[in-house]
């Protein structure tokens, strides 16, 4: 990955580089879709039963709002970003007040990830990390996209920041 292609909001050292960027699974905004959906649908139904053409127009409102609603899913998603280079984990949420959160692979003392039955099946999960130190500062990575490989990349990138070398088998 070239540094053009980085976040503004990330800042890369000398030498450092993007390993992983990401953002929570799209597949949650399928609920906001099936709602919207059925916004729409019962909207122009509604059209189809009501008979005073001065409200007939009214249920037509929840084609828009329909939208409105699978669209801030979407933007929400997409607000929450992610970032693992070889020397830190990132993590970016907001829409209008953006907070932007950091760790040190070097900090870094366990990390977990977890998946309920939902989860799985649609396969995504939470990469939670924990720190060392008295100021202890835990991120999670929420609705990850294919977890169980992103935290190989995480305990890669860890063990190459460690200096320990391990073999798979």
């Amino acid at each position: 990955m070239t540094r053009t292609d980085v976040p503004d909001w990330v800042t890369l050292t000398e030498g450092e580089e993007v390993l992983w960027q990401g953002h929570p699974s799209l597949r949650l905004v399928t609920p906001s879709a099936v709602v919207a959906l059925a916004l729409a649908i019962a909207g122009i139904a509604l059209t189809t039963v009501l008979t005073d053409p001065s409200i007939r127009w009214f249920p037509l409102l929840g084609i828009p709002l329909g939208i409105a609603v699978v669209a801030w899913a979407y933007v929400s998603l997409v607000s929450t970003q992610y970032v693992l280079t070889s020397e830190e984990i990132y993590r970016k949420t907001g829409i209008v007040n953006q907070s932007v959160a950091q760790i040190r692979l070097d900090r870094v003392q366990n990390t977990t990830f977890s998946q309920s039955l939902t989860e799985r099946l649609f396969s995504y999960g939470d990469i939670t990390i924990y720190t060392a130190g008295s100021d202890t500062m835990d991120i999670t990575l929420s609705n990850v996209p294919e977890p169980e490989r992103v935290n190989q990349q995480l305990t890669e990138a860890l063990d190459a920041a460690s200096g320990v070398t391990r073999t798979r088998p």
